[in-house]
């Protein structure tokens, strides 16, 4: 049996990534085998999330390489959901879209069912 349990994803738009997960009204919801997709306003921001049953496995130890600016911000790796699987993507440094912006983390919720992950964005 899968790991997989279901996913979702709103329509994609120019808009950064948010966890905007509780928002959901005005959606179509269309049933899939194993996933539901939804399609939200062309308003709405980008937001895709996957419920898994199972826990992503420890954060890995990262090297923090120098920082290329001051003005650079240390992004930590995480653990997404891939075909079937986690897998980690390495921690970088990023420039902020535009001054006084913060990086807000993605991360691993227990909910109900599983496991949801909630993308990070910058605010």
């Amino acid at each position: 049996m899968s790991n997989f349990i279901y996913a979702f994803r709103r329509r994609p738009s120019g808009l950064a990534i948010a966890p905007a997960l509780l928002f959901l009204g005005g959606c179509v919801v269309e049933e899939h085998p194993r996933r539901v997709v939804y399609v939200a306003p062309a308003h709405a921001p980008v937001v895709e999330a996957v419920v898994i049953a199972s826990a992503p496995p420890p954060p890995r130890a990262e090297i923090i390489v120098a920082q290329p600016s001051p003005a650079h911000v240390w992004i930590k790796g995480y653990w997404v959901w891939r075909e079937g699987r986690h897998f980690w993507v390495s921690g970088r440094w990023e420039l902020p879209p535009r001054a006084g912006m913060v990086w807000v983390e993605p991360r691993w919720e227990r909910r109900d069912h599983g496991y949801v992950f909630i993308a990070g964005c910058w605010r």
